[in-house]
């Protein structure tokens, strides 16, 4: 956080008068900024992403410089292809600043809706006690184990005890700044019921119960797309690279091993654990379960 907040203060310094002219065509972004909690202002932000840019650019040039010379052997190539290697890092750097706060806002999204089935099942369970809803975040915000829904909890909080204001108007902030359709409708459903004087703990037995139907449907959908990606890895990659040694081991006994050593090696050092690391990434990040 404070490495975060000295670059933010360099980018503002250096790039604040020039980003103050670019502000109305990134408006999209302060949306993004505020569902994935980032306590950051447009303006400050944006100075990060250009800042981003020009230092990726600036760092690739050395490094794209030496590669491409030892590659080409040619001096003027290798200016003029690191020059355009440059230019594409830095609109990397760029485009890829510009788009984590929508990135992260979909990653807190995941989280609140794959806890949220649970949440409400807890606070049902405060519900029947008769406690007010003030009561239910507050235990809640406390309860860290349901991560970003703990944090939303916390942030209605925040509002309700330092800002003074009323449960409705808490909801209302809540609902606006929350990525998760699910919970935005909980808030909704909730002000409307504390509107009427209605029945709160039946809205959330409700809630609770269609959450949880929805829950074990993602669970019953992913078990079956777990079996099919186990397969695609026995039968693609394990099988495929054994197939593949076998015949790398067959060519070198005819034609001499040392020539196909190398590409053995980068098949067993190198695609194996990329792949292997690559399906456990995309393992996890389909998972409707929680870390």
């Amino acid at each position: 956080m404070d490495f975060f907040n000295a670059y933010k203060g360099l980018a503002s310094s250096l790039l604040g008068s020039f980003v103050e002219g670019q502000i109305p065509k990134f408006r999209r972004l302060q949306r993004d900024l505020k569902m994935a909690n980032m306590n950051v202002l447009l303006r400050e932000y944006l100075c990060i992403v250009f800042l981003t840019g020009i230092f990726a650019f600036a760092f690739a040039i050395p490094i794209s410089f030496f590669i491409l010379f030892l590659v080409l052997k040619s001096l003027p190539l290798a200016v003029l292809f690191s020059f355009f290697a440059s230019i594409g890092a830095g609109i990397g750097g760029f485009a890829v600043a510009l788009e984590y706060p929508a990135i992260a806002a979909s990653d807190r999204k995941r989280n609140i809706e794959n806890n949220l089935p649970f949440a409400v099942l807890y606070m049902n369970t405060i519900s029947g006690t008769g406690a007010p809803p003030t009561l239910m975040f507050k235990l809640l915000a406390d309860f860290k184990e349901y991560g970003e829904v703990s944090v939303e909890a916390q942030a209605i909080v925040k509002d309700l005890e330092v800002m003074g204001q009323d449960i409705q108007v808490a909801l209302e902030r809540a609902a606006e700044r929350t990525p998760s359709p699910e919970l935005k409708d909980l808030f909704w459903s909730m002000i409307t019921t504390i509107v009427r004087g209605g029945d709160m703990k039946g809205l959330l037995e409700e809630k609770s119960d269609l959450l949880m139907s929805g829950y074990k449907r993602k669970i019953e959908e992913y078990t079956n797309t777990l079996s099919m990606f186990v397969e695609i890895y026995i039968t693609l990659v394990i099988v495929g690279s054994i197939f593949s040694i076998v015949m790398i081991t067959i060519m070198g006994a005819i034609s001499g091993f040392e020539s196909f050593k190398g590409l053995a090696q980068m098949i067993v050092y190198v695609f194996l654990p990329f792949v292997s690391i690559m399906f456990i990434g995309l393992l996890k990040a389909t998972s409707p379960v929680s870390s």
